[in-house]
């Protein structure tokens, strides 16, 4: 064996930069992170809205018994149940778009982590 052969065993391998596959990775535990307190967040939005809904319809129920009048046209009660189903509709509407939205956000940050990933690798592999 000739002494440049025991200096560098396998003299064709390309560089490798170990800096930059910690910064990647980092990157992406990051991104993941950012990821989980969007969807933590909208978790904690939703159960503090559903209990709001949840006090508003047990006042509302309570408020309907302490009112109730017999000689009241039924008519009036059909209205009362009617506005409440489009509020309830409205209610989970709202909540259906907060969840989308919070998706909306988590499928953006992965797909710019992945792009950017894409691109950092073609960086190391070259």
């Amino acid at each position: 064996m000739t002494s440049k052969t025991a200096s560098n065993p396998v003299p064709n391998l390309p560089k490798f930069d170990l800096d930059a596959l910690i910064a990647l990775q980092k990157a992406n535990l990051e991104t993941f992170f950012a990821a989980q307190k969007i969807m933590f967040d909208f978790t904690q939005t939703v159960a503090k809205r559903q209990t709001d809904l949840l006090k508003e319809v047990f006042a509302k129920a309570e408020g309907m018994m302490k009112g109730f009048d017999v000689k009241k046209q039924p008519q009036n009660y059909v209205e009362e149940a009617k506005a409440a189903i489009e509020k309830a509709v409205a209610d989970s509407k709202e909540l259906m778009d907060l969840g989308l939205k919070a998706q909306s956000e988590v499928v953006d940050l992965f797909v710019k982590r992945a792009t950017a990933n894409f691109d950092e690798v073609k960086k190391l592999a070259a």
